[in-house]
């Protein structure tokens, strides 16, 4: 087809062959780990899910609230999900983004005279779900891990943004969804990582 639509014509976008390449890999990959069961299907449903929302907002720095709810709803139909694990770490999130919220329109306002830091907030509410999401399936541990992780993986793309397209905003759902995937694939070997940490 040459990289164009057989009807219309117009250019297909190589988002959708990336798309379509990351669910069968995901799909592969979480079969090989979990097998055919119906936690399989839920835990699948739940990244098809995790992905769209990842490309709204890498697009448009903005998530729908239903895919949201949605996403949450159906991770808690996995197997040993922890709503009080999910309610502590989007609690925990929400403070969080309060102070840094504050000190980015209070002190660092002030400090560096810049007005537009006023309406600045530090985080997005879309991602408290996902954090939320985080916590109740891969418990305290194993959360807080996947937390520091997508703070990792965001580092270089903010940095890259901010010098390139002179953006402070970064969509963040991207991040925390590729550390949920990994530290819930590699989940022994993250508490091996961790308990060594740890001695």
């Amino acid at each position: 087809l040459k990289g164009r639509c057989f009807n219309c014509q117009t250019k297909i976008s190589i988002i959708y062959p990336i798309v379509e390449l990351l669910t069968a890999s995901i799909t592969f990959i979480l079969y090989q780990k979990l097998g055919l069961n119906l936690d399989f299907f839920i835990v699948v449903i739940l990244f098809y899910l995790l992905i769209i929302l990842s490309f709204i907002d890498f697009k448009y720095k903005a998530v729908p609230d239903y895919l949201l709810l949605l996403s949450f709803i159906v991770a808690s139909l996995t197997f040993n999900f922890s709503f009080q694990n999910a309610m502590l770490f989007a609690g925990g999130f929400v403070l969080l983004d309060f102070f840094i919220t504050f000190y980015i329109q209070n002190i660092k306002a002030r400090l560096t005279k810049d007005e537009s830091l006023k309406e600045q907030t530090a985080l997005g509410e879309g991602d408290i779900p996902i954090v939320a999401i985080i916590g109740g399936m891969l418990g305290i541990k194993l959360g807080l891990m996947a937390i520091f992780l997508s703070s990792i993986f965001a580092i270089v793309p903010a940095i890259l943004n901010n010098i390139i397209k002179k953006d402070i905003e970064t969509p963040f759902i991207p991040f925390l969804t590729l550390a949920l995937f990994v530290v819930y694939i590699y989940d022994t070997f993250m508490l091996d990582v961790l308990e060594k940490l740890l001695k």
